[in-house]
Parts: C-alpha cells; structure tokens; sequence
C-alpha cells in the first residue's frame, strides 16, 4: 500500500458505520446463513429461473460461482470494447479474462470471504455493524490489494497462454513474464488499489451486511461488470 493508505487509521474506514442509527442493523448471523433465512431475503417466497439458480449456489456453490464469473466477466468485456470502439474486437483478451475470472479470481474469493468469516468468527463478534466494519475493512485493506496483485500476475500468464495456443511459439521464459508482471505492478497497482476503493467499498458494505455468505461471490460479480 502506498504509504499514506498505510497510515489510515482504522477508525477512519470504520466510524462511518457506527455512527449509523442503530435502528439500521444487519441481518442476525442465524438469518444470514440459514438456507430459509436466505430464501426469504433473496428469492422473495418466490420460484422459477432465479430460486433454481440461488438452490445451486448453496447446493454446487463452485461451479455455480465459475459459470456466473464466466457468463458476467465476458458480458463485461464485451460491454466495454463496445464503449471504447478503438479498433478490433480484441477476442484474446475477452478469452483472457473469462479464465482468469474463472480460474483464479473465483477461488481466491470463495477463499477470502471464508477467511473473512472465520476471522470475526475468533473474534467473536456478534452481528452488527462493527462486524461488518471488520469484515470490510479485511475485505479491502487485505484481500484487495493481494487479489489485485494476483489479477496482473494471472492475467499475464493468460495471455501468454491464449498467444502461444493461437500464435504458437510457445510461452515466453519465466524471467521475461515475471519482468512483465513487476512492471505493471510498479505502474498499475496502486492507482488500481485506489480505484478499487472508490467502486467497491459501498457494495461491499451492502455484501457483508446483507447477503448471505454463499452468495457474495455471485454479488461481488454482478459489481464487477462496471468494475
């Protein structure tokens, strides 16, 4: 983290949130993690399409996450070489971020929002906002700038990959990807850091304080589509 991000005091990502009227608390952890509580939150009492697809989120949650990642992240793409229109519909990088939003961010997510649970789990904390400030704070001053970092190094190799399957040539040596990857990272990352927390702390306040844990990956993914 830049260093001024680093000396941010934790209170100042937090208060916000407790300052909140305590009339507006999350759901209890009993609501948010049984599966009735769950129905009653997101399918409404309802069926159909979307009861199906939340039954599989709790019954096959990782393959149901890489098919929603999948189906979201190329959406996304191809939303913005819409927008952008600066040449050819590059198709190597839509296939590039289906498989690194598939392949890695999906499980590395899954494993940081358990993470997430586990450590307000140790501490104790009842449900609140004060967790669910904990929960965001780990989510963004933690899991973000790992996640991010792990984004440039995976999208990288993707690349490689989708070239030399379709260029040939095989990959290029590991020192020459490694050089790729730590210069994007000296010029992007923390600008990417920061934008992050510009788009995400506000839905992942929402995520943490009203979703249930199996879906938050899902709901992480919907955001991501402007993201």
């Amino acid at each position: 983290l830049p260093a001024a991000m680093a000396a941010l005091p934790y209170t100042l990502l937090i208060s916000p949130m407790l300052a909140l009227s305590p009339h507006l608390q999350p759901l209890t952890h009993r609501q948010l993690t049984t599966s009735r509580a769950a129905a009653v939150l997101l399918r409404g009492g309802g069926g159909g399409a979307w009861s199906s697809y939340l039954h599989a989120l709790e019954t096959k949650p990782m393959r149901t996450k890489m098919a929603t990642s999948a189906v979201l992240s190329g959406t996304g793409d191809l939303i913005a070489q819409a927008l952008e229109a600066s040449g050819p519909f590059a198709s190597r990088r839509l296939c590039a971020l289906v498989a690194v939003n598939v392949l890695y961010i999906v499980p590395v997510l899954t494993a940081f929002y358990a993470a997430n649970e586990a450590l307000v789990r140790a501490l104790k904390m009842a449900p609140g906002w004060r967790r669910t400030g904990v929960q965001l704070a780990f989510d963004q001053l933690v899991n973000a700038p790992i996640v991010i970092a792990g984004f440039f190094a995976s999208f990288q190799l993707a690349t490689s990959v989708i070239d030399a399957l379709i260029v040939g040539g095989g990959l290029p040596p590991v020192r020459v990807l490694g050089a790729s990857v730590r210069a994007q990272l000296v010029e992007s990352w923390g600008a990417t850091i920061v934008a992050n927390w510009k788009v995400w702390v506000l839905p992942q306040l929402v995520n943490f304080a009203l979703v249930p844990p199996f879906a938050r990956v899902a709901f992480a993914n919907v955001v991501a589509l402007v993201w």
